[in-house]
């Protein structure tokens, strides 16, 4: 009898620098069952740290085309030339540049189209080029997809209501963030808590707030002289956010530390963690810093909100709001931290465990390649094999 073999499941993404839905996506590539899946990723510039973690056996691919109907047409194309069972798309571009392109296959060689959304339509739509064009094509082209992919119930919701969108199905899945080895290496040797340091992580663009943030360090200094902010993250804000820490007189206090690749344990050496978003979705940073045990402020956005279950396990302060931020950075700095409430924010993070969350979309894709049909998969690992 002849062995099953693995379905090609692409994904297709402006890039790879470091984000959400990119350390989503290069989780999953690095996670899913081989004996499956064949993993391939579609970028539309072949660019971004996130490459160089990515295994030998995922083929690259550049796509490349600007504007929406040059894009649609070279991806078209290399799914032609690589066909996929299923095609996961993340961000709004890539989400309309994934219909279309499908839509230019023959029947055969069209895949399960599951185009994704990590934020929210407010958040998206109120800093989106051409708003109204964009509200037309996303009515127009979403509902052509199989699934909408949300990792919070809530964000779906939030399009289908904000877009009056007929469809496609929500399926929600949640994000593979910690990783097993980096949890086990904390466990084992945890590092010791500096005091004063105050961690934030993401990329550097305006909504995530570390303006918001560096401004409000600024009065925490004045309060707590001793106190030091260390901000990981690469993104076209960095000239800006320097001559700010300068202009407030925080320069040898504000440390911009570019990437990191182990965030959990930057977050177990800080007495602090702030998540400064204007808008989040969702914020993977949240659930690195539960799992690291390190005490949370963050801004009520949707995402946040969620993770921290109404500021149940951390401190929810207004988007925007520096002297509300500080206020709520001096009084964590200045108490003495709660041990019941950090324990139940670890257990709250376990959900998001690389391969909890990698068995769940284990199932969903096998899943609706069974509802159509599809050649059989291989029996799926249980999340516990999965490393």
């Amino acid at each position: 009898m002849n062995a099953i073999q693995p379905q090609t499941l692409t994904f297709a993404l402006p890039h790879l620098k470091a984000g959400g839905i990119e350390m989503v996506v290069k989780a999953l590539l690095c996670n899913l069952d081989r004996s499956r899946w064949a993993p391939v990723l579609i970028l539309n510039r072949a660019e971004g740290e996130l490459l160089a973690q990515l295994p030998p056996d995922v083929p690259v691919l550049n796509c490349g085309g600007r504007g929406l109907l040059q894009r649609s047409r070279a991806l078209a194309r290399l799914l032609r030339k690589h066909p996929a069972a299923v095609l996961y798309s993340g961000t709004n571009a890539m989400n309309l540049s994934a219909v279309l392109a499908v839509s230019l296959l023959p029947p055969h060689l069209q895949p399960k189209l599951v185009i994704s959304e990590h934020t929210t339509a407010e958040t998206y739509l109120a800093t989106a080029r051409h708003p109204l064009l964009r509200k037309l094509l996303i009515r127009a082209l979403y509902p052509r997809a199989d699934h909408l992919a949300v990792p919070l119930h809530a964000i779906g919701e939030g399009w289908q209501v904000a877009l009056n969108l007929p469809g496609p199905p929500l399926a929600c899945l949640p994000n593979p963030v910690l990783n097993e080895a980096d949890l086990d290496r904390l466990r084992r040797d945890p590092p010791a808590r500096v005091p004063g340091r105050i961690v934030a992580a993401g990329r550097l663009i305006p909504d995530k707030g570390h303006d918001v943030l560096i401004r409000a360090f600024a009065e925490v200094r004045r309060a707590t002289p001793g106190a030091k902010l260390l901000i990981y993250g690469t993104g076209p804000q960095h000239p800006s956010l320097k001559t700010l820490t300068q202009d407030l007189g925080v320069e040898d206090h504000v440390h911009l530390m570019g990437y990191s690749s182990d965030l959990l344990r930057e977050f177990a050496r800080a007495e602090l963690a702030v998540l400064p978003s204007l808008r989040e979705g969702f914020g993977n940073v949240a659930v690195e810093a539960l799992a690291a045990g390190t005490p949370l402020v963050a801004s009520r956005c949707l995402g946040p909100e969620a993770i921290l279950q109404g500021g149940k396990l951390g401190v929810l302060v207004p988007p925007g709001d520096a002297g509300a931020l500080a206020n709520a950075i001096l009084k964590e700095m200045q108490s003495r931290p709660d041990a019941e409430i950090l324990a139940r924010g670890q257990e709250a993070a376990i959900k998001y465990k690389i391969p909890s969350a990698v068995a769940a979309f284990d199932s969903f894709a096998s899943g609706i390649l069974r509802a159509d049909g599809a050649v059989p998969l291989q029996p799926a690992r249980k999340a516990a094999d999965i490393r």
